[in-house]
């Protein structure tokens, strides 16, 4: 009869074994893949992605967040970096700008936020600066207690909600005591409805008379009716009723129990895409898909039956199974690498010739010939 030194040892060996194996795991705490390891719920890695207590933090090969507050982000590219603590502080570096940092809403500058390049703000909102491009041109627009007063290099201007003048490309716009009196004036131009005017008096009237469309609005946005040669739109009253007509799509829409929208090959006005939908977003047919929120969603190679089931064809030519299904939204990597397998009681692996099977975290494992 072996000694209990040598079952301890034997034991010892085999979990040895198992851990220099490429694939190990026990129950829903720790595995082990090639290129992936799991201590849950504490730590996970994947392909150089880097989890601990997700979504505490999370880290990458360029960047890395704590608790979606803290991030720091690297640029090789552009030789540089940032970091911020929002919503108050930012700093960073770019090889093209130099240095800029921030402490909002006393001071800052920053390169490039949103829609806003060279952007610089003291005590915000006293004062705003800040550039957009406009084609070859770049505009610089400076604000004071924004939004009240602002002003523009092309000589736009705005003492809201009094009185302002914003110029675009081929458009001057203008409101007075915004949003109850607005008109514009527009030029030729190739890329949109031509030259005309627009005005509205909210909540009463509007219209657009333009070379290629035409608009009237009545207690606007409610009801309106718009055309141009190849197209018409009807809002009676939006959001309840819309029919729309172009070149590329068919739309209608009873909100929220039906719509129906059809994309177009612009060439051959053939329907290339086919969406329709019970109930706004709870029930929507696609070409290839059906959806019924939030329970199921079935094509595009995959199946999910929330919160019970849940199937994806992987790239490798397998298809992946498993039950439970518990979170909300189907296959996100960070929660499969960190929590899913807490409620994943049974997984199965299939090809064209065998189907893996697991149950309960592989304690049980079986395999299946087709």
């Amino acid at each position: 009869m072996p000694s209990k030194c040598s079952i301890l040892a034997l034991f010892v060996a085999g979990a040895l074994g198992a851990l220099a194996s490429p694939s190990f795991e026990i129950g829903p705490f720790y595995q082990q893949k090639p290129a992936y390891r799991a201590v849950r719920p504490f730590y996970a890695g994947e392909n150089g992605e880097i989890d601990v207590l997700w979504p505490v933090f999370t880290c990458h090969s360029d960047w890395w967040r704590f608790l979606y507050i803290v991030n720091y982000s690297s640029y090789p590219d552009k030789e540089g970096y940032q970091f911020s603590v929002l919503p108050v502080w930012f700093n960073g570096y770019d090889a093209e700008t130099g240095s800029y940092a921030g402490f909002f809403p006393l001071f800052g500058h920053h390169p490039h936020l949103l829609m806003m390049w060279d952007l610089d703000f003291a005590l915000w909102p006293l004062w705003t600066h800040y550039k957009m491009p406009r084609g070859r041109e770049w505009l610089d627009t400076h604000s004071v207690l924004f939004p009240f007063f602002s002003w523009r290099s092309d000589g736009a201007w705005s003492f809201w909600p009094v009185y302002g003048l914003n110029k675009q490309r081929e458009s001057d716009h203008r409101y007075f005591l915004w949003p109850v009196v607005t008109w514009a004036g527009y030029r030729e131009d190739r890329d949109t409805a031509g030259e005309g005017w627009s005005w509205m008096v909210w909540p009463i009237y509007g219209q657009v008379r333009r070379a290629r469309e035409s608009q009237d609005m009545l207690i606007p946005p409610f009801f309106s009716v718009a055309r141009t040669k190849q197209s018409l739109r009807v809002r009676a009253p939006w959001p309840i009723f819309e029919y729309v007509r172009t070149p590329v799509r068919r739309r209608i829409s009873v909100w929220p129990l039906y719509e129906r929208n059809v994309q177009l090959d612009y060439r051959k006005a053939e329907p290339e895409s086919t969406v329709t939908r019970f109930g706004w977003k709870l029930v929507e047919l696609y070409d290839d898909e059906t959806r019924v929120f939030p329970f199921v969603a079935t094509g595009r190679g995959h199946t999910r039956v929330w919160p019970f089931y849940e199937s994806e064809d992987e790239p490798t030519g397998f298809t992946s199974s498993r039950v439970l299904s518990l979170f909300p939204i189907r296959w996100v990597p960070a929660v499969d690498r960190n929590w899913s397998k807490f409620w994943t009681f049974y997984e199965a692996k299939s090809c064209p010739l065998y189907t893996d099977h697991s149950l309960l975290w592989g304690i049980i494992r079986w395999r299946s010939l087709k």
